[in-house]
């Protein structure tokens, strides 16, 4: 129970590193993807897992292995003795 809202409003998105890429680049593509996947935000998780068939592993979970939580928290600057942060 207590990791059901975990995994609300998860995507798992698939990026392509090919060509090495540079952050700007990666950034673009991950935009990419992540407003295509926008669009098959309403399928259930379980549909997916059925629906790729991925590769089972007891090291990691089938459908990502790194998870990034975005929240847009605007707060203000700080300082530090000679560092100044935004």
């Amino acid at each position: 129970e207590e990791l059901i809202g975990f995994f609300v409003n998860t995507l798992a998105l698939r990026l392509d590193l090919s060509g090495a890429p540079s952050v700007a680049e990666l950034l673009d593509r991950t935009r990419r993807t992540a407003l295509a996947a926008q669009e098959h935000q309403d399928l259930p998780f379980e549909q997916v897992v059925e629906i790729v068939q991925p590769p089972r592993a007891l090291d990691h979970t089938p459908l990502f292995q790194v998870m990034l939580a975005w929240e847009n928290n605007a707060v203000g600057s700080f300082d530090l003795p000679g560092l100044s942060v935004e």
